[in-house]
């Protein structure tokens, strides 16, 4: 389910600029909250100082994206992020936090962090790994919902075992079954789908000339080489990662799509593409490419 909607009423306690946003909103799983269709990831692993950590987030709430993914704890993250983020009514946030590793005392750990961040508590937490005892965790009443980012074995199992509301995943125009069951199965379970990684680099549109192959060059595959996603680069008023990301916004399963933006330009025009529909023709050339054995 989601809507569209002019600009979150942004209740700022500074008065602040506001520009319009035309960001789209989603139910959060079994949760009850909303989340933009776009959010942002604050990585501490990019070096950046606070104050350019604070207008990040600040640039993101004027684009109506209201969904923020923090990485590690970084020092100069969270007090840019605090001070962002204090500018608007807590419950008009949704704030997710991707630990690098947790101690022996988990509950201290998010305890410490939250009170750093300057918040009350956090919508999400999501490991990359199988996580410690939820128990503890649940105890704090500092967290609201749980998520997993893995992509192996032991992941899939814990997901099934209905103790995560939140499946953080790659999903791109290119991804196979496999990765289309895993979120629909997630979906299924009113589980979140937080996607990423949504225009991996191997479908780039290549120089013309490269891997031009005839058609019936290999009688078993006759779909080989025609097309590919040359088309992601040819579409006019599109640039490939516009493209990908208006077709994974398509994909019912998928919640919200999480990018980490380096350039204020990129996460304005990533933003409007929310509201717009994907080119007509473009799903059909994408299923085309999907099964071309050797797209480029």
């Amino acid at each position: 389910m989601f809507w569209a909607a002019r600009c979150m009423p942004w209740r700022s306690k500074p008065q602040r600029r506001r520009t319009e946003s035309h960001m789209r909103y989603r139910s959060f799983g079994r949760s009850g909250q909303v989340v933009s269709a776009v959010s942002v990831l604050l990585d501490g692993q990019t070096r950046r100082s606070a104050k350019e950590w604070r207008n990040l987030v600040r640039l993101s709430l004027d684009c109506g994206v209201n969904g923020f993914e923090i990485a590690g704890d970084s020092p100069s993250v969270l007090e840019g992020a605090a001070e962002g983020l204090s500018e608007v009514e807590r419950e008009l946030l949704f704030v997710t936090w991707r630990p690098a590793a947790f101690t022996a005392a988990p509950a201290n750990t998010v305890e410490a962090f939250v009170a750093r961040l300057g918040l009350e508590y956090l919508d999400l937490i999501a490991f990359d790994g199988p996580p410690p005892s939820l128990d503890g965790l649940r105890g704090t009443r500092r967290v609201r919902a749980y998520g997993l980012a893995g992509q192996d074995a032991e992941s899939d199992l814990l997901l099934s075992g209905g103790a995560f509301d939140a499946l953080a995943a790659p999903y791109s125009p290119a991804s196979g079954w496999k990765e289309r069951n895993r979120i629909k199965a997630a979906a299924a379970q009113d589980m979140a789908v937080v996607a990423h990684s949504i225009c991996p680099e191997h479908i780039l549109p290549k120089p013309e000339g490269l891997l031009k192959k005839s058609l019936f060059r290999d009688r078993a595959n006759p779909l080989a080489g025609v097309g590919g996603y040359r088309f992601l680069d040819n579409t006019p008023g599109w640039t490939a990662e516009e493209l990908c990301l208006a077709y994974v916004l398509t994909e019912p399963s998928v919640t919200t799509v999480r990018f980490e933006v380096d350039r204020p330009e990129r996460l304005e025009r990533l933003a409007g593409i929310a509201e717009k529909d994907l080119p007509t023709g473009v799903a059909a050339q994408i299923e085309m490419a999907r099964f071309s054995v050797t797209s480029p």
